[in-house]
């Protein structure tokens, strides 16, 4: 190649390059104008007796599963953004909860093992690290990404060691650190190779466990004695976590939806209804299995949903939930976004009667922005329990999370990825609030700039937009948790 051929080629590269980069710093910092609170009636809390607070006790805002908060969240005033990076390649964190006294805890999932943090919630640095077992399996939830804080502020998970263990924060020599406080271990419980992914505790202590295969069960709180409960499809397995309210335990399988109760004579597990859902033809991209990716959420005290995995649209469908009802089970199945484009895999928000749900369609989860599908809807069920009401569609909002509604702001809070136009390289990653009686987008907030890619450092894996006490919002993310908070007027 003549020495003409090269400096020309070095110049396209370079201009190339200065144009990206003149793109990256075009990305805007906000959008929209700083909004007021427009607070909503509070919800009634369900308290569950042996969990912390709804709000702050799990991912999905307690056992109702509800994804709401009392507290307020950014309202675009002066915001401000922080990324914790766990790690540069792989340090997931999916699941963020908050302590009696507003430090978030939170666990870290890398390729060398899973970390449990405590984080200041302001800078986000670590207070106490614990290192937890690799997990057993790359394909799935165990090993600790989901977990729960109980009535005692301790973090109550399943490790990848056949225990489920219970940890609390103690101080030693002025320092703060992770303590084992329980510890049970679970070896031969279920066969070899099926690992627990969620535990929570029943109305009256029993530490009920999911796994990733096709079994389920409880310890008795006043025994230490197991008790399980194998599936009865061909195939059928869990892949989400679980409901529980005050008469039994809400479970979604890959087949169909189950409210388990315990028998009163032999202690076992039993279902006391199943519901056959549309699990479609095969696993749609943007889903993490074939089935439906939602946890069962409960809808005031007496309808349980979920998203299915139907074509040629996921759906929303209403359960009555109760053991013994009158009539038909069903209350409404509603068709969500375009047909052939619609998939969900987060657990759906509800507030009151109303239902919001994002789509993942063609999200990557190991971190591409770029090929999710459009599209968040707001559902509500009607008063009389006759169906349900599509109140509003935005079929162009492209949400890279589960929503997080505040009733202080009244405000639906996502992370976003937006380009200014389809040609540029770099695009922003922001905190977007959106109208809740509309569905239109009110302002966004730049966390940070970056292509959308795998490459990305921000990039998504759809878990939920959380709350803290401080009026932060917070997103776990690949490579850790971005925070962003309205700075003092």
């Amino acid at each position: 190649m003549s020495r003409k051929v090269l400096l020309i080629t070095a110049a396209a590269i370079a201009l190339g390059y200065f144009t990206a980069l003149r793109a990256c710093h075009q990305v805007p910092a906000s959008m929209g104008q700083a909004s007021t609170a427009a607070p909503l009636p509070a919800p009634h809390q369900v308290h569950h007796p042996f969990l912390a607070e709804s709000q702050r006790s799990s991912m999905h805002g307690g056992a109702h599963n509800w994804d709401i908060n009392t507290y307020g969240g950014p309202l675009g005033h002066k915001t401000s953004a922080k990324h914790r990076v766990f790690s540069s390649i792989i340090g997931v964190a999916p699941n963020i909860s908050f302590d009696s006294k507003g430090r978030l805890i939170t666990v870290s999932i890398k390729l060398t093992g899973i970390e449990l943090h405590l984080l200041d919630p302001e800078t986000l640095e670590t207070l106490a690290l614990l290192k937890l077992p690799p997990k057993a399996s790359a394909s799935d939830n165990s090993g600790g990404a989901y977990f729960h804080l109980d009535s005692q502020d301790r973090v109550l998970l399943a490790p990848a060691n056949n225990t489920i263990s219970i940890y609390e924060i103690t101080q030693r020599s002025g320092e703060l650190q992770w303590s084992l406080a329980e510890q049970y271990s679970v070896a031969g419980v279920v066969p070899e190779g099926v690992n627990i992914h969620d535990v929570i505790p029943d109305w009256i202590g029993n530490l009920w466990f999911v796994t990733g295969g096709a079994y389920l069960g409880y310890r008795e709180q006043s025994t230490g004695e197991f008790y399980t409960y194998q599936l009865p499809a061909e195939g059928e397995t869990i892949q989400n976590s679980f409901a529980v309210d005050d008469e039994g335990l809400y479970v979604v399988s890959t087949d169909a939806l189950y409210q388990f109760q315990i028998d009163a004579q032999t202690k076992q597990p039993v279902y006391t209804w199943r519901a056959d859902y549309d699990n479609g033809a095969a696993q749609k991209p943007g889903t993490l299995s074939h089935g439906s990716g939602t946890s069962p959420t409960l809808i005031g005290s007496d309808l349980v949903a979920i998203a299915d995995d139907g074509d040629p649209h996921t759906n929303i469908v209403v359960y009555k939930r109760a053991a013994r009802i009158d009539g038909g089970r069903l209350v409404c199945k509603v068709p969500l976004f375009k047909q052939g484009q619609s998939a969900t895999e987060n657990s759906l928000l509800v507030y009151g009667n109303a239902m919001v749900v994002q789509n993942d369609y063609g999200h990557v989860y190991t971190g591409n922005a770029l090929k999710t599908s459009p599209g968040i809807m707001r559902v509500d069920v009607r008063e009389d329990r006759t169906g349900c009401d599509v109140v509003w569609s935005n079929e162009t909002f492209l949400s890279q999370s589960l929503p997080r509604l505040s009733t202080a702001t009244g405000l639906l809070y996502f992370y976003t990825f937006q380009k200014q136009s389809t040609g540029d390289v770099f695009g922003g990653w922001y905190l977007t609030a959106v109208n809740w009686e509309t569905g239109l987008p009110v302002w966004d907030r730049l966390i940070g700039r970056g292509t959308g890619s795998m490459i990305d450092a921000l990039s998504s894996v759809t878990a939920p937009v959380v709350l803290g006490p401080n009026r932060a919002a917070y997103v776990g993310i690949r490579t850790g948790v971005v925070m962003a908070k309205d700075q003092p007027l």
